[in-house]
């Protein structure tokens, strides 16, 4: 070993003290940093658990609120179908009182007109009457022959038709 360049006793204290630091290593060190490893590996895997466990209760909370929100929704959508129909039930009725208005302002009109109406058929009878009074009187005043009597009339009524 000469010819290596080693020497033989201190390769030999080398491997002792290698030997010694080993095992004072293994005997003091190592299981310090095992330890260690071991807890760091399991706050690792611990917080990976609450973050997974994070995750699961996150995702069931965003669950719960869209289904809360479609709940929301649906029950919006059920109040505008309703404002909805209540607005289309007040326009009918409002239609319903604006058609019987205007039914009673028709008749009330069509009545106001048959009180018309019936007055100047009263008042054209009693003009009528009254022209024919005049004719008769007329003719029996003149005491004229019959067919001088309805010339008379004619002339008479030519006169009146004219004014």
């Amino acid at each position: 070993m000469a010819a290596l360049g080693l020497n033989g006793a201190f390769l030999l204290a080398q491997i002792v003290n290698f030997f010694i630091l080993f095992f004072l290593l293994k005997k003091f060190v190592f299981p310090p940093v095992i330890q260690m490893l071991d807890e760091r590996k399991k706050r690792i895997a611990e917080g990976l658990a609450a973050a997974d466990v994070a995750r699961r209760e996150a995702e069931e909370e965003r669950k719960k609120l869209m289904a809360q929100l479609e709940a929301e929704r649906a029950e919006a959508q059920k109040r505008v179908a309703a404002a909805s129909a209540q607005a289309e039930k007040v326009r009918e009725e409002i239609l319903a009182q604006a058609r019987r208005e205007a039914e009673e302002i028709k008749a009330k009109a069509i009545q106001e007109a048959e009180a018309e109406k019936q007055r100047i058929l009263a008042e054209a009878h009693k003009q009528i009457a009254e022209l024919a009074l005049l004719a008769a009187e007329r003719v029996v005043r003149e005491g004229l022959d019959e067919t001088t009597q309805h010339k008379i009339i004619e002339d008479f009524l030519s006169q009146v038709s004219l004014n």
